[in-house]
């Protein structure tokens, strides 16, 4: 698989570099914090293409990261436009190892059970979609990981339950985007709906699907000062589902404030509303909340039952065209705090 993984990097980055001769590479080397990570530093170089007759950007985004934990993740993540936005090429190459947390599965599990152990990941997954109509994509896709979990607790759960093996699955996606920008949006919505199929006739250990349904809206409420969005997100799995693949709730993007993977469980439903107040060209105020919950099933879908964050943040701009932001947020919920700093926006 890593024979493979690397071939179809060079591929497309050869393919992006003929295609787009007008291309600048932005290079980024920062250190950063979170709760879960500790101290670290990232390094990505993010390749930008975008022709005249395209709306939208390309990019290609390479990128190592490295923590006090011993935790690393080096990868490639390439989204291609071609032919004025009519064609699309996604992907994802990435090598993990990181040490993660398992409190349970379910949206009762106690933060007291908390087991630690190393999830090493490493695979490919490529999507190719095609305009249908105005604003309207749809594409096919594949996704191919090996996973393995080690150094789990002698007495925990996680020993009982914890899945090793290859994942290898296909399926399509859907993309409404009438966005004004794909990198740094201020007017415009974003829906997405992707599907998997995980099947052993595909080379899959385990049979189940995936569903992810994403929807995004960006707007000012105050002439070109104040900036308002929200996300909402719903991801349901169905079947044999290994640990490391379901529903997440937690981390830097979805519900700040709450640690990665504090609640997991087959369905994930959250909103997220945001809003950014312009203090200069180069700095914004960004106050954010997060509501949302993990669920067994649809039956057992309780929203009265949810899980609460809040926090606030900066937004410094170190990229002009498109603009790009370095993220600093400090978050909270009712069980912990998480500081963030990163590159670009949690959605």
């Amino acid at each position: 698989m890593k024979k493979i993984s690397t071939i179809l990097f060079f591929i497309i980055f050869i393919v992006s570099n003929n295609l787009f001769a007008d291309s600048a590479n932005t290079f980024f080397l920062v250190p950063f914090y979170t709760s879960d990570t500790s101290v670290g530093i990232t390094f990505t170089d993010m390749l930008h293409f975008k022709k005249e007759e395209n709306k939208f950007y390309s990019s290609l985004s390479m990128f190592a990261l490295y923590t006090a934990k011993h935790q690393f993740v080096i990868g490639a993540v390439p989204s291609i436009y071609f032919d004025g936005d009519n064609y699309l090429l996604e992907g994802k190459l990435a090598y993990s190892n990181f040490l993660k947390r398992f409190y349970g599965i379910g949206n009762n599990s106690r933060k007291d059970d908390e087991e630690e152990y190393i999830n090493r990941n490493h695979g490919f997954s490529i999507a190719f979609s095609k305009k249908i109509v105005k604003y309207l994509m749809v594409g096919v896709q594949y996704d191919l990981s090996d996973m393995t979990i080690q150094d789990t607790d002698d007495d925990g759960i996680l020993q009982y339950i914890k899945t090793d093996g290859v994942i290898s699955g296909a399926g399509f996606k859907v993309k409404f985007d009438t966005r004004n920008s794909n990198i740094y949006p201020t007017k415009g919505i974003l829906f997405k709906a992707d599907y998997l199929l995980y099947n052993n006739q595909l080379g899959s250990k385990y049979n189940y699907s995936k569903t992810k349904i994403d929807f995004r809206n960006y707007f000012y409420i105050y002439k070109s000062k104040v900036l308002f969005s929200y996300q909402i997100y719903g991801e349901f799995n169905n079947g044999k589902v290994p640990v490391q693949q379901l529903a997440s709730l937690g981390g830097q993007n979805l519900l700040r404030g709450y640690l990665s993977g504090r609640y997991i469980d087959n369905i994930l439903l959250a909103i997220q509303p945001e809003i950014k107040f312009k203090i200069t060209n180069s700095l914004q105020l960004a106050l954010f909340s997060g509501i949302g919950n993990v669920y067994e099933n649809l039956e057992s879908i309780n929203l009265r039952k949810i899980q609460l964050a809040s926090g606030v943040g900066l937004r410094i701009k170190v990229k002009n065209n498109p603009r790009i932001n370095f993220r600093i947020d400090v978050a909270a919920s009712n069980q912990s705090t998480g500081t963030y700093f990163t590159i670009m926006e949690a959605f």
